[in-house]
């Protein structure tokens, strides 16, 4: 079975536009775009159009291996000149007061297509789909959430943990495949000459600043700080998303029995996803968990779970203030446990054109589904094609 073969197998379209008017402080655009990185994206508007990165809003950042529609606010005064390329399209709208921003929508909508599914796996598929606007998925971070751990390095735990040099070493050596060339080779040479870091010479900005600062002071902590601010809040985002996910995973080992759970593995451990949920086994469980933070006020059920989890990898909460020493901070908020699709809808299977090859015995089906905003389409499809 195979998913996201092509762009076309997977669409998103934000829920939530704001009415637009004849005039106001921003104009909103409606965005398609076709196999590109949001951040790539903006870049390249910000750069043609003249217009400072910062100034253009998105409420959400969309899957680089889809075909999505989102919207973006510029300031009015500006202007947008290229409105359609090959890989985009840009609609104009109108104009709202209010600069979009991360999170200011109320949802997706999702339709995908999986492919490549043999003749016996169509039974189990249509048996897991079925009921689950009921039974709902655990609302857990996915993959996606995780693009800054490399060989499950996160890097945050050992800031936590007061490690520095160990999480400088992770940021200036551990390297995916995906990054060019020349990254790669000055990353294994920093390898090969540490810890002396003297006389390295650099071109890529981020390894370099952080190399020349320690070189400056030998301090590791403030070396750690000369790394850009947007990849540290994703290195703490990344912890404090798997944190929650450890959190959520004991709740339903401790609510639901052992037959009745399964695990799924995704690209920093195992997820674990129910069988069935009964109305008096959701009743067991909370509505939300909050994302845990050092100045966090807990439930009693919160405080065994989260205590057990920070035991497990050898933290309090109170080593999670870091804010004094590097200006980051783990922000506590609330993250609903289940989330239940709305509109669920699974197709009949069909004959996949693209990789039957005139058999006739391997089909394609597609869900379409809506989640709100913040929660993963491939926790979805997790539940249902167990990958």
């Amino acid at each position: 079975m195979k998913l996201r073969q092509i762009p076309e197998d997977f669409k998103v379209e934000e829920i939530g536009a704001s009415v637009t008017k004849e005039s106001g402080k921003y104009k909103l655009y409606l965005l398609e775009k076709r196999g590109m990185e949001a951040f790539y994206l903006l870049a390249y508007l910000a750069k043609q159009n003249g217009i400072p990165v910062e100034e253009i809003g998105i409420a959400g950042l969309k899957d680089k291996h889809a075909i999505t529609k989102q919207y973006l606010t510029i300031p009015a005064e500006r202007d947008i000149k290229t409105l359609h390329e090959q890989k985009f399209d840009l609609e104009f709208l109108g104009y709202v007061d209010e600069r979009l921003e991360i999170g200011s929508l109320q949802g997706n909508k999702f339709e995908i297509v999986a492919r490549d599914v043999k003749k016996g796996e169509i039974e189990g598929i249509y048996h897991k789909a079925k009921g689950i606007e009921k039974s709902g998925v655990p609302n857990y971070f996915d993959s996606q959430r995780f693009g800054s751990v490399i060989h499950n390095n996160f890097i945050v735990k050992y800031v936590v943990k007061g490690d520095y040099e160990n999480a400088i070493k992770s940021f200036l050596t551990l390297y995916m495949k995906t990054e060019p060339a020349r990254v790669k080779n000055e990353k294994r040479l920093i390898l090969q000459k540490w810890p002396n870091l003297e006389g390295i010479q650099l071109n890529t900005k981020g390894l370099a600043g952080v190399v020349d600062e320690y070189n400056r002071t030998e301090d590791w902590q403030k070396a750690y700080r000369k790394i850009p601010t947007n990849i540290r809040k994703m290195f703490l985002s990344a912890y404090q998303s798997y944190l929650w996910n450890e959190c959520v995973k004991l709740l339903l080992k401790k609510t639901l029995k052992h037959n009745e759970i399964y695990g799924i593995r995704y690209l920093v451990g195992e997820l674990i996803f129910y069988k069935n949920l009964s109305e008096k086994d959701f009743a067991k469980i909370p509505e939300t968990l909050k994302l845990i933070g050092p100045r966090m006020q807990m439930t009693e059920l919160e405080k065994r779970i989260i205590g057990k989890v920070l035991s497990k990898e050898g933290l309090s909460l109170k080593d999670l203030d870091i804010q004094d020493e590097t200006s980051d901070f783990f922000g506590v908020r609330e993250r609903p446990v289940i989330i239940r699709p709305k509109d669920f809808k699974i197709s009949e299977p069909m004959v996949d054109e693209l990789n039957d090859r005139g058999k006739k015995n391997t089909f394609k089906i597609t869900l379409s589904f809506e989640l709100p905003k913040g929660s993963y389409a491939t926790i979805v499809t997790k539940r249902i094609f167990n990958r």
